[in-house]
């Protein structure tokens, strides 16, 4: 634990201004091909010491971008959002919608799934926490990427 023995924290984050600008090094063009690959777009190492006593919580977000270039009355997309522990998933979320694209404008949604977890069972020693989307359906004429997200990890012993 920390030098007191009291929680202690691990974080990464990475902002970016435009999400949709794909130009900018920091924002992730979620792969189509093949389908179903995904992306890791964070990643934190959390040291546990003593498991049994041991309880991290997670606290992620990722700011999802969809960019749909179609008049179809109705284009559907997915994406998933995962938190994994040592390549284990431990939580899941699943944007899915049906989205109007009737205007002849190019269309955006944006999104931040976000959501608190506690890993109760963390394996001694190092554990690999990482932040990863999929775009699921990857449809030829919708980008989805991933502009600000963060990863954050409280450690502290269970009594």
């Amino acid at each position: 634990m920390g030098l007191n023995k009291g929680p202690f924290i691990v974080s990464k984050s990475i902002s970016v201004d435009d999400p949709y600008d794909t130009t900018d090094p920091d924002v992730i063009l979620l792969p189509k091909d093949p389908p179903g690959s995904f992306e890791d777009v964070l990643t934190i190492d959390v040291c546990v010491k003593q498991p049994g006593k041991t309880k991290v919580r997670i606290d992620s977000m990722a700011q999802i971008a969809v960019n749909i270039s179609t008049t179809e009355d109705v284009t559907p997309f997915q994406v998933t959002y995962e938190v994994l522990r040592n390549n284990q998933r431990i939580a899941l979320i699943n944007d899915q919608m049906q989205y109007d694209t009737s205007s002849d404008d190019v269309d955006r949604h944006n999104n931040f799934p976000n959501y608190p977890i506690i890993d109760n069972n963390p394996d001694p020693g190092i554990n690999q926490y990482v932040l990863r989307c999929t775009d699921v359906l990857c449809v030829a004429r919708i980008d989805v990427t991933v502009g600000s997200r963060s990863l954050v990890a409280t450690v502290f012993e269970s009594k």
